[in-house]
């Protein structure tokens, strides 16, 4: 998968305000690439912070984006997706700042029924969280934009 990629709405199930990412950069056959900046608007601002916590949202839409991405190409339906497991969820900040820049990467680490994501959160090249998700796909759906598998 090449540039020139489609909205971030038309690939994850989330909506505003829900939907936290902004734009695909990159994508490759196993990884992702999204960036994000923290909108005063953002559901989780509170006295113009976020608690890092969220990037786990993040991650999880970055995921979603893939999984839409993927659907896309292989002209099909997206498939339902929930987190199964986190495991490794470090967090490097305690808070982001409202206008942060954020640099989501999520590489598949294999497939099926229930996959397997490293994903990271950077802001300006700084480490903010990494973390090792477990997917579990559902049927594709009609009604969703994009799932995580």
């Amino acid at each position: 998968m090449t540039a020139a990629f489609p909205p971030v709405a038309e690939l994850v199930p989330q909506r505003p305000p829900m939907l936290l990412l902004d734009e695909v950069v990159a994508a490759g056959a196993d990884d992702i690439t999204c960036a994000a900046q923290v909108r005063p608007d953002n559901l989780f601002v509170i006295d113009g912070r976020v608690h890092a916590s969220v990037l786990l949202e993040y991650m999880a839409q970055a995921i979603a984006a893939f999984a839409g991405l993927r659907a896309r190409a292989d002209h099909q339906p997206p498939a339902l997706g929930l987190i199964a497991a986190c495991r490794n969820f470090d967090l490097h900040a305690e808070h982001l700042a409202v206008g942060d820049p954020l640099q989501i990467v999520a590489t598949r680490v294999f497939a099926g029924a229930m996959a397997e994501y490293r994903a990271a959160v950077t802001r300006r090249g700084q480490p903010l969280a990494e973390a090792v998700l477990s997917v579990v796909s559902t049927a594709p759906s009609s009604t969703s934009a994009g799932s995580p598998a």
